[in-house]
């Protein structure tokens, strides 16, 4: 079902649809025809006057699609649709076929010019950006560089302004690095060499006899006990085992 209207401004157009739609619709608009499809639904005239394509719109609801086409020219059409026979019919629709090739044509010409122009925005941007950081890092360089210059200078002039000394014996030579070197250095003293001792024979003489005396031991106690009870006499001259060890 398709229900039409129209004000001075605008014609609506409303086509109920039986089921929910599950893909786009095929919709067309041109300046005087006007094509929807949506399997089954099929709905295409040509219109007497021209409208503007650009303002006009199509809306898709849950029950029905609702199309607004602008008109160029405000006012009241007699007549908004043209009646053409199956000859005049099928030649309108190869023709709108052209047109419909050729603004598709277009459409992807300005779609390709919109993206170029996009990329080439990108592009200059960012080659923008790295010239920027390049003249950035020159500029720190540059200024580095000035800064060295000047600690060096302020260093010159600095040595220059010292005055030498007052006394007119002194005279400071320059010392070459060798020397410095050598004077700063810790010399290295070696000890004197004590003369060689000759060969020779030593004689040795002891003039009284080397005798230790080494205190009894507690053991050797035990010892003489033992050797009183097995009836022999203890004889102080007789020296025990242990002592004739120490000796």
């Amino acid at each position: 079902m398709v229900q039409i209207s129209q004000t001075e401004e605008d014609i609506k157009i409303s086509i109920e649809l039986n089921r929910l739609v599950t893909r786009k619709p095929d919709v067309v608009l041109l300046p005087q025809y006007l094509k929807f499809n949506n399997p089954p639904i099929f709905f295409e005239r040509h219109l007497t006057q021209e409208i503007d394509e650009m303002a006009s719109f199509c809306r898709i609801f849950k029950n029905e699609a609702r199309i607004v086409l602008v008109k160029k020219e405000k006012g009241v059409w007699p007549e908004m649709f043209q009646k053409l026979d199956k000859e005049a019919l099928m030649k309108k629709r190869l023709e709108i076929a052209d047109l419909i090739v050729e603004r598709n044509k277009q459409r992807d010409q300005q779609a390709m010019e919109r993206y170029d122009n996009k990329r080439r925005a990108e592009i200059s941007k960012e080659i923008k950006r790295e010239t920027e950081m390049k003249d950035r890092v020159k500029q720190f360089q540059d200024n580095a560089r000035r800064e060295a210059l000047v600690v060096d200078v302020r260093k010159e002039t600095s040595t220059k302004t010292i005055s030498p000394p007052t006394n007119a014996s002194y005279q400071q030579q320059p010392t070459p690095p060798v020397a410095a070197a050598a004077r700063l250095s810790t010399p290295l003293m070696r000890p004197p060499m004590s003369a060689v001792r000759g060969s020779g024979r030593i004689s040795v003489s002891f003039t009284t006899e080397h005798k230790r005396v080494t205190p009894k031991r507690e053991s050797q106690t035990d010892i003489q006990m033992a050797f009183a009870a097995a009836g022999k006499a203890t004889d102080p001259s007789m020296k025990s085992p242990m002592d004739t060890l120490d000796e």
